[in-house]
């Protein structure tokens, strides 16, 4: 088996290097496009790899998602989550009272919020005894491990019974069961960020294969907590193709990132150039300095929860954004807003997309017939029309965008920022995330908070690489200015220097 190994900085191409190899494969090498699977790590990544590569491969996406296909896990029916988690508190007498809520992070991790279901889902990624990843996760004091083990035996014993399955299942039930199709050549993108348990696939699909391209930068490493490992990647052997020169960081927002480096225990050493622009960083600025509008805006701090007074701030200055929560215009009201023009500009529109309109019709209100509210009748459709919506699935709604059963504080925001000029048919200009959930992303203007919270700076003093790796990648998602604001709690990741 060949490998070849793209390891590079923040905005080296690594991607695009990849499907270069990708078109070299398929006009040199004439290989079989449906020997081919290309893995990115994320959901986001996945999608950005299906935009770029237009051949059709045998896979192009998430390692979970080959997984379901390849086991054929009917997700709808199979997957335990939500209230399918009753099921198995009526197997498991010792878990009545107990939480499974979670939800699917940027990366396509699960995260739990009960502690139990942490340590156990920790112990898969990391493929560690449970005590060990208690220990290694700092909250061995918060559970009894007794009670853990206990429940991992139950629910494993009820999966075994019932067919059913968790993420984690997906990676490892591909290994055990060899569900690997025949292929020739396989593409890992991000790859510092995968766990042992999904590193395990990786090698498998590699043991059958001829050749392997893996690109990735351990500097960029952000979800350990999740059970990622770097050091699997920076031991990697192949053959090298470095990507050095940045198209994105200008210099001293790169001499600021690189300032993280000595304070890192262990990485791999790596040649990183700035691309040919001098950039600008600002420190301890205020929002209200700021100027958003105009340009293209990242928002980033450590957690949701010091993301929201910066929502607020944003709300009432009349500023459309695009976050992961918003309370006056969800992703799935902006839908309904574009559903609504596009039907009235002639447009087909498919289904999935008419559901998000139907949410904001009502029978009270005289938008449909009734009978056609719950949106039955648009099952079976793959694409329809305004005037098909008119005659055949009972719509009545005439007019603007107002006719829709917003709340009045959405349609007031919405007629303020359409006053302004914003067109809300356009991506937003400002995006408010996490760290964690810009991966891979860039923009003309970051403004990244230093601002963390007391547990987190407590594990940083414990293990200070995984914060020093997050804000390195905060510092190199611009592309022009970064911005440092000021100060606003009691603990903040000081830039270029140790944890203290």
């Amino acid at each position: 088996m060949h490998r070849t190994l793209i390891a590079g900085p923040p905005g080296t191409g690594k991607t695009f290097t990849l499907t270069k190899y990708l078109d070299k494969e398929l006009k040199e090498h004439k290989t079989d496009p449906q020997k081919i699977i290309y893995i990115s790590f994320s959901n986001a990544a996945a999608d950005e790899a299906n935009r770029r590569i237009k051949n059709n491969l045998y896979h192009i996406g998430t390692m979970h998602s080959l997984g379901t296909k390849e086991l054929q896990i009917n997700t709808k029916t199979q997957l335990l989550k939500g209230s399918r988690w009753n099921s198995f508190k009526n197997f498991s007498q010792i878990c009545r009272d107990m939480s499974f809520e979670s939800y699917v992070n940027e990366a396509g991790y699960v995260e739990y919020m009960n502690p139990n279901m942490k340590v156990i889902q920790y112990a898969r990624s990391r493929k560690l005894d449970l005590q060990q990843a208690a220990m290694d996760l700092d909250i061995i004091h918060l559970i009894d491990i007794g009670f853990v083990e206990q429940l991992n035996k139950d629910l494993i014993n009820f999966k075994d019974g019932t067919g059913m399955v968790e993420y984690s299942d997906m990676i490892s039930q591909f290994v055990d069961k060899r569900k690997c199709p025949a292929i020739d050549v396989v593409f890992l993108d991000e790859a510092q960020d995968l766990s042992p348990l999904q590193w395990d696939m990786f090698f498998y699909l590699e043991s059958v294969s001829i050749r392997s391209y893996i690109a990735g930068d351990d500097d960029q490493t952000i979800y350990t907590f999740q059970g990622a490992n770097p050091k699997i990647f920076i031991d990697l052997k192949g053959i090298e193709d470095p990507q050095i020169k940045s198209r994105r960081v200008p210099k001293k927002i790169h001499k600021l990132a690189e300032s993280i480096f000595p304070y890192m225990s262990e990485r791999l050493e790596k040649k990183w150039e700035p691309r040919d622009a001098e950039g600008n960083v600002y420190e301890d600025v205020t929002l209200e300095e700021l100027n958003f509008n105009s340009g293209n805006w990242m928002i980033l701090a450590r957690t949701n929860k010091m993301l929201e007074p910066i929502k607020e701030y944003l709300y009432d200055n009349h500023l459309r954004f695009d976050a992961k929560n918003q309370t006056l215009l969800p992703k799935d009201m902006l839908n309904a807003y574009r559903v609504w023009h596009r039907l009235h500009q002639g447009a087909i529109v498919n289904k999935e997309d008419i559901k998000d309109l139907w949410d904001y019709l009502t029978v009270k209100q005289g938008h449909v017939e009734r009978g056609f509210a719950g949106g039955k009748s648009l099952e079976n459709i793959t694409g329809v029309d305004l005037d098909q919506l008119k005659s055949e699935h009972g719509l009545r709604a005439t007019g603007s965008w107002e006719t829709l059963n917003f709340p009045d504080a959405s349609k007031d925001y919405i007629r303020t920022i359409l006053k302004n000029g914003d067109d809300l048919m356009k991506p937003a200009r400002i995006k408010v995330s996490t760290i964690h959930g810009v991966k891979g992303e860039e923009a003309d203007n970051v403004v990244l908070y230093t601002d963390i919270e007391k547990i987190i700076y407590d594990s940083a003093l414990k293990d200070p690489d995984p914060e020093h790796r997050l804000f390195f990648v905060g510092i190199t998602r611009a592309k022009e200015n970064l911005y440092l604001p000021q100060a606003t709690g009691d603990y903040q990741y000081n830039i270029g220097g140790p944890i203290v």
